[in-house]
Parts: C-alpha cells; structure tokens; sequence
C-alpha cells in the first residue's frame, strides 16, 4: 500500500481534472443536429467516481475524526483529503492500526477509481490464485479475494506543451478485497510463490 500522504497529494492534484472531465462530458452535442441530454453523453465512470468520492471522502473523514475523537467540522472535498494524513498518523499514535490500514485502502480506492475514470490506470490483471490469507479472515474477504497484478499507472505532468501522461509499470500483486490489506511488491514475489504452492489456494 502506498504512503497515504502521497496518494492524497496525487489524488487532490488530478481531482481537478476530473470535474473537468464531467463538465466537458456534459456539454450538449451539436454533431446530431439536436442537442443531448447529459445522461446520453456523460462518462459513467466519471459520473460514478465523481459522486462516489463526494460522498465517501467527507463521511469517511468525519468517521476518522470520531475514532480519534476530535470534534468534526464539514469540510470541502479538497480540504478532507488534506486531513487525511494527519488523522492516519494520530490513528497510528493512538494504537488504532487497524482503522489506519482502513483508511489508507479506502485513500488507494479512491486515487484508483479517479486514474481509471480518467484513462490514467491500466486494467489490472487476475493472476489466477486467491488471497493466501482469505482462509484465516474470511470476514475481510466478503467482497473479493482474487490476487491481482496492478495496470500500468499514469501521472499526469505539466509541461511547456501543457498536460503530459507519465506511464509506469507497477510491479505489485494485491489482494482484491477493499477490507484485505496484503500486497506484495516485485521483492515479495518468490515468498508469495510458495504462499502459493497450497492447492487450495489454485483457482478453481
């Protein structure tokens, strides 16, 4: 899992883009010769994650506020993502690990449906296995458990030439379940190999 400081940095950087995107998507079309509704042109996966992350990076803030009980003042989108850092430190201070690796998988979800919704993620690829730690907490692993490689990842730079994509290969294998905080990067692999080599865990 990447450092949530660094994910809220990049998530708050192309937000923007974002609601750009949406608003660009929602301009009535000419080349019919009528006019389209929003619902006929919008991206739904801008839609999606722009309403989603509207809703869930507040609500998700104030929560955090509670568990380390401080009071909560409604904050803007842009202003909770720079809370967020801080509260996982003090989660971290107060012995709160596990709502700490909550909140930072919640931060990763969120810069990956934002990068997808703007063509700035790869598809990630099933590797064919199930989570090696699904069997001892099958409660995290409700929602998913399949083992996926990471996409290729974009980084949007600016440049003289105005707005560059940086691509990048990721070499992590994670966990599928949003509640499941494994991954391995490239160096983990040979262990995961033999966390693998249990044939309960071949896909079936």
């Amino acid at each position: 899992m990447a450092d949530i400081a660094d994910v809220t940095a990049e998530l708050t950087a192309i937000w923007p883009a974002l609601a750009a995107a949406l608003a660009r998507d929602t301009t009535p079309g000419t080349g019919t010769g009528r006019a389209l509704t929003a619902a006929q042109v919008v991206n739904p996966d801008v839609l999606h994650a722009t309403i989603t992350l509207s809703a869930q990076i507040p609500e998700t803030t104030r929560y955090a506020c509670e568990a380390v009980a401080e009071p909560w003042q409604h904050r803007d989108l842009e202003a909770c993502l720079l809370q967020v850092p801080r509260l996982a430190s003090r989660m971290h201070d107060l012995g709160l690990y596990r709502d700490e690796r909550t909140l930072g998988r919640l931060a990763d979800g969120w810069l990956r449906m934002v990068k997808r919704a703007l063509g700035l993620r790869r598809p990630d690829t099933d590797i064919g296995y199930d989570c090696p730690l699904a069997a001892d907490a099958p409660d995290d692993h409700a929602d998913g458990r399949r083992l996926l490689r990471a996409g290729e990842d974009g980084t949007l730079r600016h440049g003289a030439g105005g707005l560059t994509v940086e691509w990048a290969v990721q070499e992590v294998i994670y966990c599928a379940s949003p509640d499941c905080a494994a991954s391995w990067p490239i160096a983990s692999w040979p262990l995961l190999g033999r966390l693998l080599k249990t044939p309960a865990m071949v896909a079936s």
